[in-house]
Order: C-alpha cells, then structure tokens, then sequence
C-alpha cells in the first residue's frame, strides 16, 4: 500500500490469509448449507464449528450466536426483536452507534418511551445517571462496551449488575463491535443478554458479523425466509465470510495483548508529538481501548486536517464512518467538547501499522496544524 491507513475502527484490510479462505468457500467448497448432499452437509457441519470457535473465544458458552450480514443489522435485532412490553421504556447512552441510537428512536414511533443516558467527556456512561433512569417499567438496555468515536470503555458487568438489581427483567445488549478483538471480552463476567460482533473490524470481509444470544432470552427474527440460523436469521449462509470470521477472530484475541502494548506505544509517540500544538484536547484517555487515539483541534477543523494528510497519503478519520454530518454532531456534543467539537480528529490503529508509519504521521500532524493555523480567522 503506498498510503498510510490509521482508519481501522472504520473497517480493516483484509489480508492475504483471510482472502485465501474467501476464496476457497466460494471457489472450491461453495455449496449451499442447507442442500441435502455430503457436501452441503460438510459445509453446515464447518459453520456449527466456526460458531462454537466464535463463542469460546467471548467466553460465551452460556449462549449461542447468530450469524448476520452486519454490525448494523445485528444491533437492529437487538433493539426491535427482543422481548419489550408496550408502552414500556428503553434506555441507551447519548455516545451509541447509529445503528443502537437510530433504531432506538424508531421506536418512539411504536409507543416506547426512549431514555438517553449522558456521559463524561471521554464517553463513557455516568453510572449515577443511568441507575436514576432504571425503573420497573424499563424493558431494554443498549449501551456499548467500546465506544467507536474515542474507544471509552464502558463497565458493562457493573452496569448489567445495577440494571438487573432495579429491574431483574430487562433485557441487556452491548454492542461489542470496537470491544471484540480489541479489549478482553469475557461475556460469562460481562452476562449480558445480548452481544454483537463483527467481523470487518479485526480483518474478516465486510458482510459478516453475529448476535450473541443468552441461553434463555428470547430474540423473534428480524428476517423471514427459509429458517436458516435456527430460524431466527433466514437468508442463505454466508459461508466464506463465517469461516474468515472465525479465522480472524481467533488472530485478533490471540494477538491482543502485544497488539494493545503496540497500539499504546504509538499513542505515546503521537501524544509527544502533538504535545508542541497549542489548544489541543486529548479526548481518549488511559483507560480507553488501545486501538483508538482521539483528540481535537481548537482551531483547525478535522475535516481539514483529515484531507492535509491524505494529500500526503495518510488516511485517519473524524469520526464514525457510519454517520452522516448531523449524526457526528451529536457525539462531540454528547462530550461536551464545545469549541473543539469542529476539530476531532480519531487515529485508530490495526495490526498491520508500524513504529515508522507512526512516526510519518506524527510529523505530518504536527506540520499541518503549524500551516492550517496560520489561516485561522482569515
């Protein structure tokens, strides 16, 4: 690649590895698993093993997963088939993903009353506030274990822990897509009901991701069709992608400890670097997850700073590459970052970055903010 990439909580490359398995379940064993002969059998038997690797790796024994062709579209069966009384009221965080936010508004539509919980200025939930907002008539909880914009970790056990001790009834999902491969994940401690995953984010293709599922709570299809995925997700397997799935995410939780030391060493670099920028925020603190490096600029726009670096093929993002314009607003708002809403700037690192890549940005970041700034006000 002749362009720099630190743009990895965006989506991840698929490398050489997993591309061969792609193209081995849709060249060579690429029959449909649900077709009687040996081979399709073969072929279901290799998705059920891939399941089971998936859950052993979450430690998520007590349950199974579904598999699904999104992060997005498993958060939307989270929220909509998930056992909720009417007129009953749902609760997330202000930071959630569109994909949790969105869909939670959508059911004002439906007669549920959505309840926002705020954060800190990292983004992480305010643990008084959203004990305050539990009640006996609250049916549904999302709130993420990684926040996607600053990497915040949030304390799901504890908070699944105070939820169920107001209400022992409702229903608690996390989506777990910037956590899995990134953080340690041990979903028997976290004991949520519901967990997603996906697979683009630690180096599988895009189109591939899960719904765990607590051993006794009930999720109602969001898809109807043939019955695959014991009937709670219909459409014809996505073989390839599952089997590249449970590759990757084997890597990912098997590289994680020298992958996070690697990760917050080039924060270190990057922090001594940016140390000489004058008005600069740093938004992702110690305890977030390694992987993501957000800070803001006072006075020089993200955007602007965002396109400087690709003009000397160094990719990094402003923010969730899932939103549109007012979506992102919402974030720096929800974090209170006021005069530095405009200049977030979100460096998220992958296993493939380098000690020098690091070093290329670092430089180019401080180059550009002495140049952007001298056009401030004029």
């Amino acid at each position: 690649m002749s362009f720099k990439y630190f743009d990895n909580a965006a989506t991840t490359r698929v490398d050489d590895d997993v591309t061969a398995i792609v193209n081995h379940f849709n060249r060579e064993e690429f029959f449909n698993p649900s077709a009687n002969y040996r081979y399709s059998v073969e072929a279901h038997n290799r998705i059920g093993e891939a399941r089971e690797q998936i859950l052993r790796l979450l430690k998520g024994q007590n349950g199974t997963i579904y598999f699904t062709s999104s992060g997005t579209e498993a958060d939307n069966q989270a929220v909509f088939c998930s056992k909720k009384r009417k007129n009953s009221n749902v609760l997330i965080s202000a930071v959630e993903h569109p994909a949790v936010f969105n869909a939670a508004n959508a059911l004002k539509n439906m007669g549920y009353e959505v309840r926002i919980c705020p954060v800190d200025g990292c983004g992480r939930v305010d643990q008084a506030a959203f004990a305050s907002l539990i009640d006996q008539n609250t049916s549904f909880i999302s709130i993420m274990h990684v926040n996607n914009e600053t990497g915040a970790v949030n304390d799901v056990a504890k908070l699944v822990k105070t939820a169920k001790s107001i209400n022992p009834g409702v229903v608690f999902h996390s989506d777990g897509v910037q956590a899995f491969g990134k953080v340690p994940v041990n979903l028997a401690e976290l004991n949520v009901d519901l967990y997603t995953v996906s697979g683009h984010k630690i180096g599988a293709p895009k189109g591939i991701a899960a719904l765990y599922v607590k051993k006794g709570v009930t999720v109602a299809p969001l898809l109807y069709g043939g019955g695959q995925e014991n009937g709670v997700r219909s459409s014809t397997e996505n073989v390839s992608g599952i089997m590249a799935f449970a590759f990757a995410a084997a890597r990912a939780v098997k590289e994680l400890p020298q992958n996070s030391e690697k990760y917050r060493s080039f924060t270190a670099m990057l922090k001594s670097a940016l140390s000489e920028a004058a008005e600069i925020k740093y938004i992702s603190e110690d305890g977030c997850s390694p992987h993501i490096f957000t800070f803001a600029f006072k006075t020089v726009r993200g955007e602007v700073m965002q396109h400087a670096l690709e003009a000397s093929d160094i990719l990094v993002g402003t923010g969730s590459a899932c939103s549109a314009r007012r979506a992102h607003d919402r974030i720096p708002a929800a974090l209170g970052l006021k005069e530095y809403s405009d200049g977030v700037v979100r460096v998220s690192f992958g296993r493939e970055n380098t000690k020098e890549e690091v070093a290329l940005l670092a430089s180019e970041l401080l180059k550009n903010y002495h140049i952007l700034k001298k056009y401030v006000g004029k």
